[in-house]
């Protein structure tokens, strides 16, 4: 009997923590965030719109005619989340979000 309890609590438990977890707030990556903010201003600045954010896939046709803002690799050994932003041969912004390896202290030469 009292296993059988423990185990209803350990479930309550498990069961709260989870819907506790998905009603937390999304952290943002600060690295995303700057990049956002950047290309708002630049949007701004030029007078064009601010451009939603696509997913890279293996593939994808890209016109990068120049370059706007690049996130800054991440520390650490996990992908992680970047985004892209260009103009295009036709002037258009245009942000890939795609992942790449962060720079993992064990892949670094050391001197």
């Amino acid at each position: 009997m009292k296993r059988k309890q423990g185990l209803v609590v350990a479930a309550l438990v498990l069961l709260t923590g989870q819907s506790a977890l998905a009603s937390a707030p999304e952290v943002k990556d600060a690295r995303l965030v700057a990049h956002e903010q950047a290309v708002q201003a630049y949007a701004a600045r030029t007078g064009k719109t601010v451009p939603a954010v696509q997913d890279y896939r293996y593939g994808t046709s890209i016109d990068v005619a120049r370059l706007i803002e690049q996130t800054p690799m991440a520390r650490g050994c996990e992908a992680a989340p970047m985004l892209m932003t260009y103009e295009d041969a036709s002037g258009q912004l245009v942000t890939l979000r795609y992942r790449l390896e962060g720079q993992c202290p064990r892949f670094q030469a050391t001197r």
